[in-house]
């Protein structure tokens, strides 16, 4: 199989190249690093709710689509991609793809672990220092090939991923850039230095030869950059990067397997406006938000601020009483029935579905 060390490259190209591979119907596995950051969005995900394009504008970061799955993220020199390209019937893809995940991000858990950093999967698809995520991958179909790639966070700017997404409020800005540096780790934190890029690179393709039965370095030549440039002008171009994608009801950002943070907005008024229903009158106004964090299941965050219609009714000590809940129908109910009996609540117990709505919204 051919191998493809790139080192840094234009940002572009280092997605452009698998989707070449892929088109043109090569095998091949990519060792590079973006000579400058870029904002990379997901086939499925939707420029306008994902992206502040202002924000990316102001800072000249340049934004691509790619054509496989996966969330958007936020590319840069400091993390080394690897991205392998399989044809269909390769004897390698034996199996699911979640297993198959197993074996493709074993090189750099490998890589990781002579480093002396113990690094696990955490399934689908995230390398793990505990429990803090130090890769994130993505997969699907191009062409009839099979195309995975991977990172590694040698170093990782928070801020700016938390500034280069979409957020409903400052507030939720904030705590997303701080739920990433509680749950994203880099080589550079755990190791106390900034590690050499050649030696983890050379680390890398020695696991990977030995897991492929052998690679055989490959030139970057003309004919593939030029292919590669003409890619990466279709995966720039205003009409693929708008191109319509899923859009969600609840903001919500993923920070690492199984944690996620939303903001939820309240569905309807408690008290009826004129008309008798309970569509909520202040919605141009009302600054009011839910933010809950989502880990293994259960909520471990909660903060509500600004609702016009909840002033007197001391919403944020319902915090005790869902922390280390499960988000689920019945859990939530139970806990929102433990608060609205407590001293601490001025609720009336009929608000419990609405209670109910807003927490689980989806």
């Amino acid at each position: 199989m051919n191998l493809y060390r790139l080192g840094l490259m234009p940002w572009a190209e280092t997605q452009a190249i698998y989707h070449v591979l892929a088109q043109t119907r090569q095998e091949g596995l990519v060792i590079c690093r973006p000579s400058a950051p870029c904002v990379c969005l997901g086939l499925h995900d939707d420029l306008e709710q994902e992206v502040n394009v202002k924000y990316c504008q102001d800072h000249n970061i340049p934004l691509i689509r790619r054509d496989i799955g996966g969330g958007m993220v936020l590319l840069a020199k400091e993390q080394i991609f690897f991205q392998l390209v399989l044809r269909a019937g390769n004897p390698l893809l034996a199996g699911r793809r979640e297993e198959f995940f197993a074996k493709f991000l074993e090189p750099a858990v490998r890589t990781l672990a002579s480093f002396n950093i113990s690094a696990a999967l955490k399934p689908p698809a995230d390398i793990v220092v505990n429990g803090k995520k130090i890769s994130g991958n993505g997969a699907g179909d191009i062409n009839g090939f099979a195309v995975y790639t991977g990172n590694i966070l040698v170093a990782f700017d928070r801020t700016t991923m938390a500034n280069v997404l979409n957020l409903p409020s400052p507030r939720f800005r904030e705590l997303t850039r701080l739920s990433m540096e509680r749950y994203l780790t880099t080589m550079e934190e755990e190791l106390g230095y900034t590690p050499d890029f050649t030696a983890i690179e050379e680390q890398l393709i020695a696991n990977f030869s030995a897991w492929t039965d052998g690679l055989q370095p490959a030139p970057y030549s003309e004919k593939l950059k030029a292919a590669s440039k003409a890619m990466a002008d279709n995966l720039t171009s205003s009409d693929f990067l708008n191109l319509p994608g899923k859009q969600t009801k609840v903001r919500q950002v993923k920070i690492n397997e199984g944690t996620y943070i939303r903001l939820h907005r309240l569905p309807e008024c408690f008290t009826p406006n004129v008309t008798g229903n309970r569509e909520c009158v202040n919605q141009q106004v009302c600054p009011g938000y839910a933010i809950l964090i989502i880990q293994g299941g259960k909520i471990i965050e909660f903060e509500s601020n600004g609702f016009l219609c909840w002033a007197n009714s001391h919403i944020n000590s319902l915090k005790d009483y869902l922390l280390g809940t499960k988000w689920c129908d019945s859990d939530i109910r139970s806990a929102i029935i433990k608060w609205q009996q407590s001293s601490a609540s001025n609720m009336a117990t009929s608000s419990e579905d609405l209670l109910l709505r807003w927490l689980l919204a989806r």
